[in-house]
């Protein structure tokens, strides 16, 4: 199942140039594409994630955190902070803020982890946002019911959703 939802999430990057990337999304949500991908998951057995559609990475390591706080009303406030590897890009502001090396999260050529094919749908564009795995995550109970059941974030690449869907 998280093979298959990651081989989706490859078609995923900033919908605003990108009318792909808000069809993969609207198909990734849709019963009947859900209903066609059921069929493939099997119990007894595994399958390699090149099945369907091709395996990407995104880097992760150790300069991403999350804070997630629930207070006693029920509101939540997630706090997401990446750097993307240990000092971030290296650049600090005149106020001492230590700015991020978001750009290793689009897909380019020989900086993709594992240097797997760059993705049309996240490639460096102007104004363009990056796909990025930081999953702060809020479960709650369907209508009709009081209260969140689960408040929780998880970080370190394309594994953060198989940390998700774990807890």
């Amino acid at each position: 199942t998280l093979k298959i939802a990651l081989s989706l999430a490859s078609n995923l990057g900033d919908p605003s140039d990108d009318v792909s990337v808000t069809h993969a999304a609207e198909g990734m949500v849709s019963k009947s594409e859900a209903n066609s991908l059921r069929q493939l998951i099997n119990d007894s057995q595994s399958f390699s994630s090149d099945l369907r559609m091709p395996h990407f990475s995104v880097e992760g390591g150790p300069a991403a955190s999350q804070v997630l706080v629930m207070g006693p009303d029920d509101f939540i406030v997630a706090v997401v902070s990446s750097l993307n590897r240990p000092f971030g890009s290296g650049i600090i502001t005149p106020s001492g803020v230590l700015l991020n090396s978001q750009m290793l999260d689009f897909s380019w050529q020989n900086k993709t982890m594992n240097h797997s094919i760059p993705r049309p749908q996240n490639l460096i564009q102007p104004r363009k946002r990056p796909l990025s795995f930081l999953l702060p995550t809020i479960v709650r109970p369907s209508e009709g019911m009081c209260g969140t059941y689960l408040c929780l974030g998880a970080n370190n690449g394309d594994r953060a959703l198989s940390s998700i869907v774990q807890v």
